[in-house]
């Protein structure tokens, strides 16, 4: 897990954005990072299943996805 630290200002803010949809600021946190659908640790391992089904086919391929796609085989990829 990474700690990011920011003024007391800023997290009294965030805080009270969670509060209004009542929550606890970590699980507001998550629920932004989309986290709150994913399995926890104590539901077990992910399965493949349920990640692809979070993903979107339709989003658009970043110029740097784009630029690893396109490169040569480095190894045993099966792209």
């Amino acid at each position: 897990m990474t700690l990011l630290q920011i003024p007391d200002d800023q997290a009294a803010a965030l805080k009270a954005r969670a509060a209004e949809q009542g929550l606890t600021l970590a699980d507001w946190l998550k629920k932004l990072a989309g986290m709150d659908a994913m399995p926890s640790k104590s539901e077990g391992k992910y399965r493949l299943v349920d990640l692809i089904a979070r993903c979107d086919a339709t989003a658009p391929i970043s110029d740097e996805d784009r630029e690893w796609l396109d490169s040569p085989r480095a190894g045993r990829e099966a792209l």
